[in-house]
């Protein structure tokens, strides 16, 4: 590949006819098509976060605003889309994160109630939860939790 690549740019400077836009343009496409034969990782996994058994419940982690006007935080959690109505738990937040214990793979909604004077405001977020299993990385088998972070923050 690198070979080609220099023999294309040696052919493309001798001919001078073509603009250097359109030579990194085509550099850019060569350098697509490689990478789309490669396999990148990005996510780096370690197998001391994995569970060796299948849990089938896992930590739901939702961010709050909790400051001096909200000191706490009324929240419901919907199972599936908040539309859907479906209630999994509600409670009150006294902090900026809440990690609560759901069933995994599922779609979450989270409404956050937060009061502004005499107006409610009302967040909503949603995120699904996965259980995926390394197969590759660690000796044994590895289930390891994916998404369920979900933000009900308020803007700044």
């Amino acid at each position: 590949m690198k070979k080609s690549i220099n023999r294309l740019s040696n052919y493309i400077f001798r001919q001078n006819k073509m603009s250097l836009k359109r030579w990194i343009s085509l550099v850019l496409v060569l350098f697509a098509i490689n990478a789309c034969e490669r396999k990148f990782e990005f996510f780096e996994f370690d197998c001391e976060d994995c569970y060796q058994e299948k849990p089938e419940y896992g930590p739901l982690i939702v961010y709050f605003s909790i400051d001096d006007v909200n000191e706490y935080v009324l929240y419901t959690i919907y199972k599936g889309n908040f539309d859907d109505g479906i209630v999994e738990y509600a409670d009150t937040a006294f902090f900026n994160e809440e990690q609560i214990d759901v069933s995994v793979d599922e779609y979450y909604s989270v409404e956050a109630k937060y009061v502004r004077g005499k107006d409610t405001l009302c967040v909503v977020d949603g995120d699904r939860f996965n259980l995926k299993r390394e197969n590759s990385a660690c000796d044994k088998k590895c289930y390891y939790f994916k998404g369920g972070i979900i933000d009900v923050r308020l803007m700044q």
